[in-house]
């Protein structure tokens, strides 16, 4: 039979791990855990965080990798569907060069045939502009969302090397280069995270002079000046002599008092 602890002077082990336990935050809710098992659980959450951290990453590089191959593919298409393109609208420059009214009186037939085929190659032609049409469509979106993608990764970067970072933080930049004559578009083109920590490394540096320099300009506050503290509820007379007077005004009144006294 196990004898109880508790009876022969030892501490009941359960109270000691009441002693210890500790308040942890996971996930939006708080864990009590015995102290022993918050550096495992930390070490837990780091690795969690850091392996999602890396999964998001590679995601990242995934999308901005075939959104590359998209913009590259399009970009490829395209070069060939307007080498495409002039020529056709070579061949309707020569066509509408004819002497249409003169080959329809030499040879109608063959006035004919060539109408009916610069028919077909103003069609084709037509077809041709409203594929490259689309095609640089789905290029600026691709070009957009390859940018979406950095952006988002460089969000990540920064969120780690700016403390505080946020999207009101990143605000507060986009306002601030906007100062100087950048663009927005132009910013969402920059999705270098060292450009981003320059431009902040910048913007507060000089919200720092600016505050700064308003201490500086700031009204010194009124100095109040208290009365002269009466002794024994009257004050001295205007022949007294006090230890704060000038000392000819001092010699001036000593020498009053002891004129008097004789």
């Amino acid at each position: 039979m196990m004898q109880d602890p508790t009876l022969s002077g030892g501490a009941d082990p359960r109270l000691l791990v009441a002693d210890e336990l500790e308040e942890i935050e996971h996930g939006g809710q708080i864990f009590r855990l015995p102290s022993a098992l918050k550096a495992q659980l930390m070490a837990n959450i780091d690795h969690e965080q850091a392996s999602q951290a890396m999964a998001a990453e590679r995601r990242s590089l995934a999308q901005r990798a075939q959104m590359m191959d998209l913009e590259a593919e399009l970009a490829s298409a395209n070069a060939e569907d307007r080498a495409v393109l002039m020529a056709l609208d070579q061949q309707l420059t020569q066509l509408a060069n004819l002497d249409w009214e003169g080959l329809g009186a030499q040879d109608p037939p063959l006035a004919e045939a060539l109408w009916a085929q610069a028919n077909d190659i103003a069609q084709a032609r037509e077809a041709y502009a409203q594929t490259l049409a689309q095609q640089d469509e789905m290029a600026r979106a691709a070009a957009a969302e390859r940018a979406r993608v950095e952006l988002e990764e460089t969000g990540r970067v920064l969120a780690g090397q700016i403390e505080g970072w946020s999207p009101e933080v990143a605000a507060k930049l986009v306002e601030y280069a906007q100062a100087f004559g950048v663009t927005l578009e132009e910013l969402r083109e920059v999705a270098d995270p060292r450009l981003w920590m320059i431009l902040h490394r910048a913007q507060q540096g000089e919200a720092a002079l600016t505050a700064q320099k308003a201490a500086a300009q700031a009204p010194m506050p009124a100095v109040q000046v208290r009365p002269a503290v009466q002794v024994g509820g009257t004050s001295a007379p205007a022949s007294a002599v006090r230890d704060d007077m000038a000392a000819a005004e001092w010699m001036r009144r000593r020498n009053a008092q002891a004129m008097a006294g004789r």
